[in-house]
Parts: structure tokens; sequence; C-alpha cells
């Protein structure tokens, strides 16, 4: 330990660009939390002892940097998608983004190294404040410019039901304070001496996590796996519906999906599902715009058929002229398009390309400008319960899911496409992610991939169907019932400051007590 303190700034930045890294391994689908208690305290014990702030924040922002890179490094995926192309980029994607996000999030840190050293706070008080910061810092990346909250360190807990129930209350981010608590903790024993508290510190956040979860399992698990009258039918067809084709291939892979979707149709008899699921993009032919395009889709589909599907859209008429292109999801019978929704919250990079670094003169940051919706949507689809339907990357951001002014869903459906991630971690996290929605919310989610993910998630975060990633498969599974209104789907925002708060004001105190004693 002392070793480690004697290092000079570039070598500790390198050692906690390590730590960081390291914390990866308790995300999706390696689970190693142990890493957490290894990385965190020794982490925390190198930044508080630099005696400056440049080395406190140059460790700090290579912490972070390397947690954000371990838990993103499929965006090196991406890229390799036309990687003879597009090598170059592969540092910026993999080291840059990340890079970036942590320099978003260091000034929080930076903030309670600069308490602590001032107000002179124990080293528990120190652990409060870091809890606190670290919740606000990844909150403020889901926020400012357009907003990345992938992987919160809170995901860790999403491998059972169990572990993710206490988010219907506080959210992911209230469970990565809770977290950075329990993991810091250790730094009382190797730092103070103090096995005791060290030891107590460690376990109380785990104990109320597991002793809620017990207690909120129990009460609500059996709501949440009634099953109701509605039947959906999860297509996932195993390929990458973004690759682009010729349109006799585009038609041939709708025509495919019809095939799959309805393959009672065949032989004459009725759908024994009441709506069919496509993934993102599915539909690469604008038929919103085209009457002739839609008329095709149409006549492909059986009498009484019911489809959510992804598709190319194009701008409403009061939009831009000419029209933009949009990532649309679609609720289409044999009778034509009843409801849709325009992508609102758009990847940067990928779907448009963000003002702070538009000035770029160079084709590979020149992304596709597609159209942005207005807001999410709630459907009310003919005979099928109300729903939430989400695209791809709508769906990682706590408590914006839903559409608050107006009627609550019965479930939330979300179309994506993860074939750009390849077989990485990327659509496992993914797919954790909307456990945490589903928990959040009170609310059953249904998702569809091309090459998966896919399943159903009961609103108590259970695992009711699933198709592997990469399967090519069709399974039909009877929605389950939605829960009461979570008080995080009450007053998420208001709960995230409470939480945050709560930390920061009792480590405050704290401090002040110790003072005066």
């Amino acid at each position: 330990m002392d070793r480690l303190t004697r290092l000079g700034p570039i070598r500790s930045a390198i050692v906690l660009f390590v730590f960081g890294l390291s914390t990866a391994l308790a995300q999706p689908p390696v689970w190693f939390l142990p890493a957490l208690w290894i990385a965190y305290p020794l982490a925390f014990h190198l930044i508080l002892g630099r005696a400056s702030w440049t080395g406190a924040w140059l460790l700090i922002w290579a912490f972070w940097w390397g947690q954000i890179t371990g838990g993103m490094h499929w965006l090196g995926w991406i890229v390799g998608v036309d990687l003879a192309t597009y090598w170059w980029v592969t540092p910026f994607a993999v080291l840059g983004l990340p890079g970036f996000l942590a320099l978003v999030q260091s000034p929080l840190w930076l903030a309670v190294w600069w308490l602590v050293r001032r107000l002179r706070a124990g080293t528990f008080v120190a652990l409060l404040l870091f809890a606190g910061a670290a919740m606000i810092a990844e909150g403020f990346r889901g926020w400012v410019f357009t907003g990345l909250p992938w992987g919160p360190l809170g995901t860790v807990w999403g491998f059972h039901a169990l572990t993710l129930q206490l988010a219907a209350w506080i959210g992911v981010f209230g469970l990565t304070a809770l977290t950075t608590l329990s993991a810091g903790a250790p730094l009382l024993v190797f730092r103070d001496r103090r096995w005791r508290d060290g030891l107590a510190v460690t376990l109380a956040p785990l104990v109320l996590l597991l002793g809620f979860g017990l207690w909120r399992l129990g009460a609500v698990q059996d709501q949440a796996a009634t099953p109701t009258d509605t039947v959906v039918r999860l297509v996932q067809p195993g390929t990458n519906s973004l690759i682009r084709m010729p349109e006799a291939e585009r038609r041939q892979r709708v025509a495919d999906l019809v095939r799959l979707s309805f393959p009672e149709a065949a032989e004459g008899g009725v759908s024994a599902a009441d709506v069919a699921i496509w993934s993102e993009s599915s539909i690469q032919f604008f038929i919103d715009f085209y009457p002739e395009e839609l008329a095709w889709l149409t006549e492909q589909l059986p009498d009484g058929a019911q489809i959510i599907a992804g598709g190319l859209g194009a701008s409403p008429p009061e939009g831009p002229d000419p029209p933009q292109p949009t990532n649309t999801a679609y609720f289409i019978t044999d009778a034509g398009i009843q409801a849709r929704h325009d992508k609102a919250h758009l990847v940067p990079f990928g779907e448009f390309l963000p003002w702070f670094v538009s000035w770029i003169p160079i084709p590979a940051f020149s992304a596709g400008a597609f159209w942005q919706g207005e807001g999410l949507s709630t459907w009310l689809p003919g005979d099928l319960p109300a729903v939430s339907p989400l695209i791809c990357y709508e769906m990682i951001f706590p408590g914006k899911v839903i559409r608050r002014n107006g009627p609550r869903p019965a479930w939330m459906v979300n179309i994506s496409n993860d074939g750009w991630y390849g077989d990485t971690s990327g659509p496992r996290q993914h797919f954790i992610f909307a456990r945490f929605r589903a928990v959040e919310e009170g609310l059953p989610m249904v998702r569809v991939g091309g090459t998966g993910i896919s399943g159903v998630i009961d609103a108590a975060g259970r695992v009711q169907a699933r198709i592997p990633y990469g399967s090519a498969d069709v399974v039909d599974v009877s929605l389950p019932e939605a829960l009461p209104l979570t008080p995080y789907s009450r007053a998420a925002r208001l709960i995230f400051w409470l939480v945050a708060a709560g930390f920061v004001l009792s480590s405050l105190a704290l401090g002040s007590i110790i003072r005066r004693k």
C-alpha cells in the first residue's frame, strides 16, 4: 500500500485506470462483484493521498476513464463493421468517448477531495461524500449534452430479481450510491484500522439491498407473474437489420418476417398471438411516404394480423423540406399504419452529429441526419393494452421511458438492433437495462432485437421468456400483468435528488459533529 502511494502522478494514473478497468468485471456477463471491493478502496486511498488538486483530478479521471472503457469496450466492434474504412476511428471510439465521459464526471469527486481536505473529515465522511457524488455524476452523464447513462454502477445488481427490487424505490442511480459506499468501506480497515466499522459499512448496504428485495419480491411476484389474455409473439430472425441491402433483398427480408410471424396463415388458420413484434429497422423502405410500399406490405399480412415493427420513416409534413429519414416504430395491421413513434432520443454520431463536434470536417464524424421525434408516446393499439414504444437507445434512460402526461401504459416494448455490438457484453448489458426499467416503472417489458437478446420481463424483473443472442426463433408469451405505480415511477427526479442529498448532507452533518468533538 505504501509503495502505491509513493508512485509518481503518471504511474498512479495508470494504476487507477487499471483499477477502473477491473470494475467492468462486475458488469454483465461476468458478474465478478468482488472486483469492486478491491478496486474502490484502493482508488479512494490513492485519491485522498494526493496533496494537489491536479494530482487528485488526474487519478479521479483515470479511474472513471478505465471504468467506462471497460463497460463500453464493445464500441470498437461497431467501428469494426467497416474496419477497412474507419480503422483509425477505433481509438476515438474505444478510448476517446469514455475519456470524455470521465471528464464530465470527474469534477464531482474532485469536489469531494477538496471538501475532505478542507473540513479535515474522516474516512467514513469521505465515503458518504464519494457515494453521493458518484450518484450525481452518473445522473449528470445521463443528462449533459445528449446524455449517455450506459452502465451505471448500480447495474451490477441486475443478475437476479431479488437484488433488483430496491430500484423500484431509488432507481439504478440510488443503487450506485449504495454500491459505492459498500465497495469503498474496506478503506476504513487499511487506512484507519477500524475493522468493526469497515465490516459494518460494507455489509449494511448489502443487508438493505437483500432484505428489501426479499420483502418486496414476496409481496409482488405473484401479481407480476400473472398472465393476461394478451399473447405477444417475439420474432427474432437472427440477422442484423441495419445492414443495407438492395431493394429486392429488403422485400425478401420482410416477406421472411411475415412467414415467421404468421405460420398459421399457410394452413388457413388464425394466429395464436395477438401481435407479432419485429426488431428495429426491420422495414427498410418508406411505407409512410410511398403508398405503394405500404400497400405491398399490407398485402403480405393475413387478415386480422397486427405487428409492431421498426422501420425507416419520413419526417412529418410540417418538418423539413425535403423530408428527413426517421427511426420509427409502427403499429401496423392489414388495414395499414395505425400508430407510429419517431425516435426522440437519437444516438450521437450514429443518428445525428452533436453540435459540439459539428465543426470537424471529417467524413467519419458526419453521421446521418435523422429527424428527431417529439418525445415519448403511449399507443392505444386497438384491442391491445396501452403500450409505451421504445426504440433501442431510448430504453437506457431511467425515469424517462413512459410519457407522463397521458394514460399509464400496461407494458413497454423495446425494439432494438444489437447486431452492431457483435457477440460482446453490449447486448447482455442492454438486456439488463430492460430489467431495471421494468422494476423501476412496475411494468412488464417486451424486448425484441434482430440478433437478440429478446425476451419478456415481468414487472418484478423476472425473465419470463428469453431468446439467446444470435439465435433465430419465434416465441409466444402471455403478457404479464402490470404492478401499481412504484415510488420511482411517480417521482424519479425528486427521488434522485433526495437520495443524493441524503448522502451528502448526512456526511456534512457527521463531519461537523466529529469536528466539534
